[in-house]
């Protein structure tokens, strides 16, 4: 299975009840099974990404006034981490650390993740050394060095930077202009190569020689290209467009675009936007990715190598391809 640390859950293989997605100053809870819409949650202003705890207790969203936690248990907020300005939420195998990046371009290492009484911050990785707001690094990244080493993307800084897991010391791994606006990052099980959300004009998805720490090729994707996950064979990569409110899915094999599916025809039936972002692979090879327009919209994209089915969720109703 594949190691999402936005979802790391289903690397157990375990039950699920709920996907998520972000409303306006809210999480929207759907049925993981049927995509029904189940609640609404308050949070705090600006929610970005969420993730779950390895043992698929807890769900974690970033927010501008600190860390919300909420209770798979309850469906309400049991905890709120004072940490300042927060965006990406990447939860480590160990289960208990979090690096969640914050809008100054660092990294706050949280331990005791999972347990609601000792959870803190261990310290804070200046990463970038800069401390201006929103010169951020990029959102999900993953592991090299026999799992050692975190390697992520800056937004910013058009840089790929690691971050050394026993001592939480961070440094510059390789740079290169065509890395501007880099947001997600995922790696191939032998390591070898690593792709990376390229945002920028035309939006791509680069791939990195991790041993020669250099640019191979880009590969043209649509627009607004920022999330990353793959399948759990980790044969294929899926990158988010929130632009196109379309997925490219690559086969790591020939770096090549296998199929893409657009999902703008259900926003379009619904009358709201997509603009859909964050994206994680579900146990069986479905992919969900949540809307970052405000109205908590989610899809599910299934048979993604194949037609590319999409069913669209959102609180005030639903849609589907076959419709």
């Amino acid at each position: 299975m594949h190691f999402d640390p936005l979802r790391p859950n289903r690397f157990l293989c375990g039950d699920e009840r709920y996907e998520f997605a972000h409303g306006t100053n809210s999480v929207c809870v759907y049925d993981i099974h049927t995509l029904d819409f189940v609640k609404e949650i308050p949070v705090g202003q600006e929610p970005d990404c969420h993730s779950t705890s390895l043992n698929n207790r807890f769900l974690y969203i970033a927010c501008a006034d600190g860390l919300y936690i909420i209770s798979q248990e309850s469906l309400e907020v049991v905890n709120i981490v004072d940490t300042g300005h927060v965006y990406a939420t990447n939860v480590m195998p160990d289960g208990g650390t979090m690096l969640l990046h914050d809008s100054l371009g660092g990294i706050l290492v949280l331990k005791f993740i999972q347990d609601m009484q000792k959870i803190s911050i261990l310290k804070r990785i200046d990463v970038l050394g800069k401390n201006v707001p929103l010169e951020t690094l990029g959102g999900k990244g993953h592991f090299i060095g026999d799992g050692r080493y975190y390697l992520c993307a800056a937004w910013q800084d058009a840089a790929l930077y690691t971050i050394d897991l026993t001592d939480y010391t961070a440094k510059k791994y390789m740079s290169s202009p065509f890395l501007l606006l880099g947001d997600d990052l995922v790696v191939t099980p032998d390591k070898s190569k690593a792709y990376v959300a390229c945002y920028q004009s035309p939006s791509s998805i680069a791939v990195i020689d991790i041993a020669g720490r250099k640019l191979i090729k880009m590969i043209h994707t649509g627009t607004g290209t920022c999330g990353l996950t793959m399948t759990n064979d980790e044969r294929y990569v899926i990158g988010s467009n929130d632009q196109d409110d379309s997925i490219s899915v690559i086969d790591t094999k020939r770096d090549e675009v296998a199929a893409v599916h657009n999902a703008r025809a259900g926003f379009d039936h619904l009358g709201i936007k997509g603009y859909i972002q964050g994206i994680s692979i579900g146990q069986n090879d479905e992919v969900y990715v949540y809307g970052c327009s405000g109205n908590g919209a989610i899809v599910r994209f299934d048979d993604i190598t194949g037609e590319g089915r999409w069913t669209i969720s959102y609180p005030g109703g639903r849609a589907n391809s076959n419709q």
